[in-house]
């Protein structure tokens, strides 16, 4: 698997649109063949620092992606959108699955069934 990093620095006061375009890309780049997954991270402490991972089955996957006019139309929207980038690809040597699995969060409420109305009384 290969996991490929990309640490930004998002213009002042653009941050929730750098989110929204990139949330909006990511979901059709999760359909390209050999894509396994992606992240955007915010550092807390410096709001306008992000990391976005992304992990690819080959090398050849993430090599078609990178091609794509889809890749370099994303590329094009986020460049106006930060300051700076610096980019990293890696080959995941091991990974582990958690301990334990997370909790499963409870099923939603369900509404009570509607309440019959009270019975009338008849006059006597």
């Amino acid at each position: 698997m290969i996991r490929t990093t990309l640490s930004m620095v998002v213009r002042p006061g653009r941050e929730r649109e750098f989110e929204r375009t990139w949330l909006a890309a990511a979901e059709q780049s999760s359909r390209r063949p050999g894509a396994l997954g992606q992240a955007l991270l915010r550092d807390p402490r410096e709001p306008r620092h992000y990391t976005v991972t992304a992990d690819w089955a080959t090398h050849e996957d993430l090599a078609a992606y990178q091609a794509s006019d889809h890749r370099v139309a994303l590329s094009t929207a986020l460049e106006q959108l930060r300051e700076s980038a610096a980019r990293s690809v890696l080959e995941v040597v091991a990974q582990l699955p958690p301990a334990q699995p997370a909790p499963t969060p409870p099923p939603p409420a369900q509404p009570s069934p509607a309440q019959p109305p009270p019975a009338k009384e008849t006059p006597r």
